[in-house]
């Protein structure tokens, strides 16, 4: 299954899923260790260092293949169909939340790095299992 992040070139509908599929996965083993827990926790507010590592997981992700989150036909959708997946029903709460957020609070920005970060440390054998999103949602609790 990781073995999809080796570079390629084009990026069709089913190179789309597989990313899609792959990268959720890798989120929700995270989610697991938090039991009922969620990106919001017991106060309903969002937690921005959640959905901040959550992008740059997938924006790193992206990288890997060659493909740019900044691209508003791939980083939009993409993010889309991943947040689908890991939250349903909160897709797009949480990505209105996120281009509202990226790049304008320094919170979810610095938490993106974190989740770049650990995207490719874990790609690079450098860490065994990344867990910062599980982290940062039993951090609010």
């Amino acid at each position: 299954m990781f073995g999809f992040f080796r570079k390629r070139r084009g990026f069709d509908d089913h190179d789309k899923q597989q990313f899609v599929n792959a990268v959720s996965t890798m989120l929700e083993v995270q989610l697991i260790t938090v039991g009922d827990l969620t990106v919001e926790g017991s106060t309903d507010n969002i937690n921005p260092k959640s959905l901040g590592y959550i992008y740059g997981f997938i924006d790193a992700a992206l990288q890997t293949i060659g493909q740019d989150m900044g691209d508003e036909s791939i980083g939009i959708p993409i993010s889309f169909q991943i947040l689908k997946r890991v939250f349903p029903g909160r897709e797009e709460m949480y990505l209105e939340y996120l281009i509202e957020q990226m790049g304008n609070d320094q919170i979810v920005t610095m938490a993106a790095v974190v989740g770049g970060q650990q995207f490719m440390d874990f790609c690079n054998e450098k860490l065994a299992v990344p867990m910062g999103l599980a982290r940062y949602i039993l951090e609010q609790e």
